[in-house]
């Protein structure tokens, strides 16, 4: 289901079956703005906080909450309450599997960029005999392996870019497929 689309100009189009969502449309009557100004940043936090194609995606929540809130010019005293948690938990819940195996991969990569940011300590960590415990093998190793890890994940972005495009155009027959008519 596409609720939202970043263009790029990095203006956020929101499609109108996502105003129609319960945990959307909840944002939007809470909103007294004339404009409805808040639940438009709402929802952009929230899609900067999900997305694959966000920037904050891998940000430790703190960080992440803080960049977003003042990137997108919520107000300072605003916080996430129980309806944008809402409105995040769907939102990753309409993520498919390709998508939450990109995330996954992702996460592994974070963390293995922050293995190789300690090397320092690596080498210098020894056991209670006094080996070193991880040699400067394992880290040689480790870093001829990121340009193929690299090269994997713009792999896996591209297939993830793919099967959101192929999803968009599925149709039933001569219908466009309803909200929720897709196999959820």
């Amino acid at each position: 289901m596409k609720l939202f689309t970043m263009d790029r100009q990095f203006n956020l189009t929101i499609s109108e079956e996502a105003w129609g969502l319960a945990v959307f449309n909840k944002l939007l009557k809470r909103d007294k703005t004339k404009n409805k100004e808040i639940a438009i940043k709402e929802i952009l936090f929230i899609w900067y906080w999900c997305d694959i194609k966000s920037s904050y995606l891998l940000l430790d929540e703190d960080d992440k909450l803080k960049e977003i809130k003042k990137d997108v010019m919520l107000p300072s005293k605003w916080k996430p309450d129980k309806a944008i948690w809402e409105a995040i938990e769907f939102y990753n819940s309409e993520k498919s599997i390709i998508e939450q195996l990109y995330i996954d991969a992702l996460t592994s990569a974070r963390a293995i960029g922050a293995y190789l940011r300690d090397t320092d300590k690596l080498l210098k960590e020894r056991d209670a005999q006094g080996k070193v415990v991880t040699d400067i093998a394992k880290i040689t190793a480790a870093n001829q392996k990121v340009p193929i890890l690299m090269k994997n994940l713009k792999d896996a972005y591209k297939e993830v870019v793919r099967e959101r495009e192929d999803n968009e155009g599925r149709t039933k027959g001569s219908k466009k497929f309803n909200v929720y008519e897709d196999g959820l």
